[in-house]
């Protein structure tokens, strides 16, 4: 048989998912002199095994598409069988649960430590009945058709951003307001949640897409009242970066773009996804910490700590998150700030004023606004930094703790008004 007949039935075979594993990579390498000269370069990188793939029904869903391609190339488009694809799918769901798995079992000592310390210090449970929030919100309104003679007008825009904005607004009354009520935050603006226990805050905002329409963002900080949000891992790495984040992520330009005529059941899924996320990982999970002394305790630091880094992708073979790997991610030192405030409070002055003395020192690299102003977070960051730092300066003890906790009451009265629980606030 010529070499040309028995690629092209290898080929067909290929396209038909009837050829298996080992069967496609010997194959492959026992004619790579033949397939040289048969092929162009193109074709056959698209064909060809894949290097990083060895073995993985990946590399013959890559391969069977490159032959697909080669035939409509040849005028002979063929519809290729999916077993290869869902083989990929199956397989890859595989070794990413064994990865999970790993990633588990590494941290488990972590977790018991502190699973062990909220035995320790319980909080009250919050019953409330979420997945009844799920689906269409109610009297939602059905979409008005948008028509136009003449395409895509200016007044077709402007119909239909008012269409998205209506559909936004009744998924947040109807899903995320009533959850974040549950969990006793208040809403404050349009898309502004928030609540202060025992000088712990706890916020959710949506922030609006620039070019108007829909929400550009979704932001959840939780932490000491006294700081501002210093970019550091608030909760475990597989909440923040898992399966239910990954669905928001995909499908979030469905709630933020208005350039298309909006999908009111693809609005209303991802707002699902949200709210899922919310009401199963992150609420629960910031409902378990109450105080300060919860929040900076070694057990839960140490725990967070483990899961910055996630398992192995057996896609990409690059680990699925990976905190620290993010470049200045705090360049204001604002964690320095944040752990300062608590070292002296704890009574650990001579680390808290190191750490704070390392904040105010990272002022001079960077323009800052009115420390009034809650528009400027940097701005109230040194300011606030400088407060405690300049309580050093008093020499007699008793005196510079009483300085201290003034400081601290007054920075705190402060920060309400920046997480917008009270009015303006001058200094």
């Amino acid at each position: 048989m010529h070499f040309d007949d028995e690629m092209k039935q290898m080929f067909v075979r290929m396209v038909q998912g009837k050829v298996h594993l080992s069967e496609w990579e010997t194959w492959w390498n026992s004619h790579i002199p033949q397939l040289e000269a048969a092929l162009l370069l193109g074709d056959r990188n698209r064909i060809m095994p894949a290097d990083w793939k060895t073995g993985s029904y990946r590399s013959m869903f890559k391969s069977q598409s490159g032959i697909a391609y080669y035939f409509y190339r040849q005028g002979r488009p063929v519809k290729p069988s999916n077993f290869y694809e869902t083989k990929a799918k199956e397989q890859e769901q595989r070794q990413k649960e064994e990865a999970m798995q790993i990633y588990y079992d590494r941290i488990a000592p972590y977790k018991k430590q502190w699973d062990l310390y909220l035995e320790k210090h319980p909080t009250k449970t919050i019953n409330f009945e979420w997945h009844n929030l799920l689906g269409t919100p109610p009297n939602q309104k059905p979409p008005t058709p948008l028509i136009s003679q003449h395409g895509k007008t200016i007044e077709w825009y402007k119909q239909n951003r008012e269409a998205l904005k209506l559909c936004l607004k009744e998924n947040m009354t109807a899903k995320i307001a009533p959850l974040a009520k549950a969990y006793g935050m208040k809403k404050v603006g349009k898309n502004f949640f928030v609540k202060t226990q025992n000088d712990l805050v706890y916020c959710l905002w949506f922030r609006g897409y620039f070019r108007g329409g829909g929400y550009e963002a979704m932001g959840y900080h939780m932490g000491p009242l006294y700081a501002i949000e210093d970019g550091f891992l608030e909760l475990p790495g597989h909440i923040c970066h898992g399966d239910t984040f990954q669905k928001i992520e995909q499908d979030w330009s469905e709630i933020q773009y208005d350039v298309d005529a909006i999908n009111v059941d693809k609005i209303n899924q991802e707002f699902d996804y949200i709210l899922t996320f919310l009401a199963e990982e992150v609420f629960p999970e910031w409902h378990k910490i109450d105080s300060l002394e919860t929040y900076f305790s070694l057990e839960h630091q140490a725990y967070l700590q483990a899961t910055k880094t996630g398992p192995i992708d057996p896609l990409t073979q690059w680990p699925m998150w990976e905190t620290e790997a993010k470049q200045n991610r705090d360049p204001w030192h604002a964690r320095d700030y944040t752990l300062g405030v608590w070292e002296l409070l704890s009574g650990k002055e001579e680390e808290g004023y190191k750490h704070l003395e390392s904040c105010v020192q990272q002022k001079k690299s960077y323009y800052c606004g009115d420390y009034n102003d809650r528009s400027s977070p940097d701005a109230i960051l040194y300011y606030n930094a400088e407060l405690f730092a300049n309580t050093k300066q008093i020499k007699d003890h008793n005196d510079r703790k009483n300085a201290i906790l003034k400081t601290y009451d007054e920075v705190c009265q402060f920060m309400k008004y920046y997480y917008r629980l009270t009015k303006r606030v001058e200094r």
